[in-house]
């Protein structure tokens, strides 16, 4: 009222309180001036003296005053209020707030996580210093270089990382934001900012960098093929390298690929089919389903499959298993069972299993040995098919059997026949499990049918050891024929070796292995030329590297065969010497075989004492005298005195 009033008196036409909006504001002055258009102002209401024109003008002031006081106290508050909010979003979005100087040292540190962000790290900024004259594990000192430039520019930064050591030995993270700041005339002060311990996020990042890795590798270095389809277009999305090398293609060409392309017609129903029962979850595994190669062979699979998102689309992960060599392996198993059958049902001696007290099996035979019809023996007590006197010692061996004390039994008693007339039985048994439950499988016959196969078995056996030493002695001979100055050496090393074998004491079986060996340790060397074998003079180092490639050229031809003794293995390493002198891997000591080392002293023996294209025989006595010479450094000293003995003691003599 009191400025309305003193408005008034100072000769207004009207008094209006300034609106908020200036279109109110023009809307009121543009009546106004329409009011008085063309018309004289009003006269000033009369004067005023001085005193009341001080005082309303006092009012007026003090009025105004007052206003500006409530608006003062207002945007007090509301700065605080402010303030409160940003300390507050401060200390909330960050572990700390920091001040430093225009020298960048560090004048001020706080908030409400101060002291256990802080105090994580083993050495952290202290007031005064700058934060890169505190030891620090990153970023290196380029990394510092590039944060001190932006720094020195005075310009703000956000999330500059670094990393110092905890004070539990761990390397902690912290992640900083600043921005300069600058008086009233422009001069740089400073910079405020806030930081962040990220450590745990670090080490979560990591773990989960990790996991990705894990995953990928597995994913990657999987055995079974993993694909991904589409669930709508049966489109591929994705897949390892396993599935694209059983499919034969590249990962380009298989993403560009769908169930359509891997299926010959045919087969593309079924596939279809059983996908779709797979994204149901009818079914976890489709079985046994034939996939195409680019190239149109085709492979089978089983294939483990489960719904999952994939790039933001439904998707089916399939792991597919070859299986291929499997059901090759089932035909050739189910092959062999029929095979297994036909003998065991054809088979010429009997075969039975029991449990302990009773019959749980027989073939035809063993019911044709017992007089009993097929089928009849099965459910038949052991008791009532054993004699009296010979009941004890076959219960005996069968709870030996049965206890796994004796691996394998054999034993004759007599058996009463159907007719109750008795048979002389001869059985062989050994444990095994039916229903997991412990049983004994076994054969058994006649005595007079037993003796009459043995018999046969014998003489096949026989008959196989010929044709076998028979082959033996071919191979060496048509080595030989390359060599005629060396013709007789495999052999004769051979019975040398044997000879040996005996002295040393070893099996029958071992012995015949030495000798065996001996006939086909230098079988290599019809990969060495002919000329160079019978070169009469001395050979150069080409040609004496291509001699002594024989050995593992022995190795390579007689590898592959399946001896019952290891010939390959003492034809590649009868060259070796025990102190590492020899070739071609150097073994030492323990390292080459016994049967090698064996090997190695007859070869030296034969060759010494034998006429070569270079040089006539030098005779036993050289030859033995070098085996003293290099007993225990070049020659095994066992195996030495055996051959020592063997030709000084035995009197030996070569063989022809």
């Amino acid at each position: 009222p009191e400025d309305e009033q003193f408005g008034v008196a100072l000769g207004a036409v009207r008094y209006l309180i300034k609106p908020l909006e200036v279109k109110v504001f023009l809307r009121e002055l543009r009546a106004v001036l329409q009011q008085w258009a063309g018309r004289a102002a009003p006269a000033p209401a009369a004067p005023l003296d001085d005193i009341a024109f001080l005082a309303l003008h006092e009012s007026a002031l003090a009025r105004k005053l007052e206003d500006k006081i409530a608006l003062l106290e207002a945007a007090n508050r509301k700065l605080a209020e402010s303030e409160a909010r940003f300390r507050s979003l401060t200390e909330m979005s960050s572990d700390f707030y920091w001040e430093s100087d225009a020298e960048h040292r560090l004048t001020q540190r706080g908030g409400s996580a101060t002291s256990r962000a802080v105090s994580s790290v083993h050495r952290a900024t202290q007031i005064g210093e700058r934060r890169w004259e505190v030891p620090y594990l990153s970023p290196d000192e380029s990394g510092w270089q590039a944060h001190r430039l932006v720094l020195d520019a005075h310009r703000p930064f956000r999330d500059f990382e670094f990393s110092r050591t905890g004070a539990d030995g761990i390397e902690r993270y912290i992640l900083i934001s600043g921005d300069p700041v600058f008086d009233a005339s422009g001069a740089f002060q400073g910079y405020r900012g806030v930081g962040t311990d990220i450590t745990k996020r670090k080490r979560v990042e990591q773990a989960l960098r990790e996991s990705r890795e894990r995953l990928r590798a597995i994913f990657e270095g999987a055995l079974d093929g993993v694909l991904v389809a589409d669930a709508e277009t049966h489109k591929f999305l994705a897949g390892n390298p396993e599935i694209c090398r059983m499919l034969d293609c590249t990962l380009d060409e298989l993403v560009r690929m769908g169930i359509p392309e891997m299926q010959r017609e045919q087969d593309l129903p079924r596939a279809i089919e059983q996908f779709e029962r797979l994204l149901r979850g009818e079914i976890q595994l489709a079985a046994d389903i034939p996939v195409m190669r680019k190239d149109g062979s085709v492979f089978y699979a089983d294939i483990k499959a489960a719904r999952i998102h994939f790039g933001g689309r439904e998707a089916m992960l399939g792991i597919f298993r070859d299986i291929t060599e499997r059901k090759r392996a089932e035909r050739a198993l189910l092959d062999s069972e029929r095979r297994f059958r036909s003998l065991v049902e054809q088979s010429l001696v009997g075969i039975f299993m029991i449990d302990g007290e009773r019959v749980l099996y027989t073939n035809p035979r063993a019911e044709e040995i017992l007089g009993y019809e097929p089928g009849a023996l099965v459910g038949a007590s052991l008791k009532a098919l054993i004699a009296d006197e010979d009941l004890p010692a076959v219960e005996r061996e069968i709870r030996r059997l049965l206890t796994g004390e004796a691996p394998v039994v054999k034993l004759e008693f007599r058996a009463r026949r159907k007719d109750g007339s008795e048979v002389t039985i001869g059985a062989q048994g050994l444990q095994a499990r039916v229903d997991d439950r412990p049983a004994i499988v076994g054969v058994l016959q006649d005595i007079s049918e037993k003796k009459r196969a043995e018999e046969e078995i014998q003489r096949y056996v026989a008959q196989l050891e010929n044709a076998f030493m028979s082959t033996v002695r071919v191979v060496t001979t048509l080595g030989e024929m390359r060599d005629p100055y060396t013709a007789g050496h495999q052999r004769r090393v051979g019975e040398i070796a044997f000879a040996m074998a005996v002295e040393l004491g070893f099996d029958a079986r071992r012995q015949e292995g030495l000798r065996v060996a001996g006939y086909l340790h230098d079988v290599g060397k019809i990969r060495v030329p002919s000329e160079i074998l019978s070169k009469p003079g001395k050979l150069s180092i080409v040609e004496f590297q291509l001699v002594q490639g024989h050995a593992q050229a022995s190795y390579d031809v007689l590898k592959e065969v399946e001896f019952p003794w290891p010939v390959a293995e003492v034809a590649l390493q009868h060259h070796e010497r025990m102190d590492g002198s020899g070739y071609p891997q150097g073994l030492k000591g323990e390292a080459i075989l016994l049967d090698a080392r064996i090997m190695a002293v007859a070869d030296v023996i034969e060759a010494m004492s034998s006429h070569r294209p270079y040089r006539v025989g030098l005779g036993i006595e050289a030859a033995l005298s070098e085996i003293e010479r290099g007993r225990g450094r070049l020659y095994d000293a066992e195996v030495a005195d055996a051959c020592l003995r063997l030709f000084r003691e035995r009197r030996y003599q070569l063989p022809e």
